[in-house]
């Protein structure tokens, strides 16, 4: 789904650099766009807008994360590879009285499929901008999802 809201900013503002630069100097055209004109205006009113007291309150900074990440693959983080403390807005400590630990795939979720001790699997991380579709997938509710036992069953091996 990604992809199809990158090709879509990229078919109506023609660079995503364009995009940003209008989201930056808050220009109207990009609310208009991503409101009214778009195909994929619910997913954007979904992702970018909030509702408070009846009003849409675009969410700017995240806007701007995707356009500037989802170049990337899937599994980049947004922190810097250091640990170490850091304000909210995943800047290093320096004078601020807000502090926060970041760390490299802080805001990822990693995706598990090893079913069995001794077999390999490979760490996949999925970024919550970037890989959204993917992690709303992995937490929604599975086939057998809210079962309960019934009687008296025995394990068989």
């Amino acid at each position: 789904m990604e992809n199809h809201l990158i090709n879509d900013i990229k078919e109506h503002f023609e660079t995503l650099m364009n995009a940003r630069s209008l989201a930056v100097s808050n220009d109207k055209r990009v609310l208009e766009f991503l409101l009214e004109i778009s195909n994929f205006k619910d997913e954007y009113k979904d992702r970018f807008f909030t509702q408070i007291c009846g009003a849409l309150i675009f969410k700017k900074d995240e806007f701007l994360n995707f356009l500037d990440l989802k170049l990337l693959s899937d599994s980049y983080t947004s922190f810097s590879n250091k640990i170490g403390l850091g304000t909210a807005e995943k800047r290093f400590l320096k004078n601020d009285q807000n502090v926060v630990l970041n760390f490299p795939f802080k805001d990822c979720v990693l995706k598990g499929g090893q079913s069995k001790d001794d077999d390999k699997s490979t760490e996949l991380f999925f970024n919550n901008i970037l890989a959204k579709s993917q992690i709303d997938m992995l937490f929604s509710p599975k086939v057998l999802d809210g079962f309960e036992l019934v009687g008296g069953g025995r394990t068989i091996l």
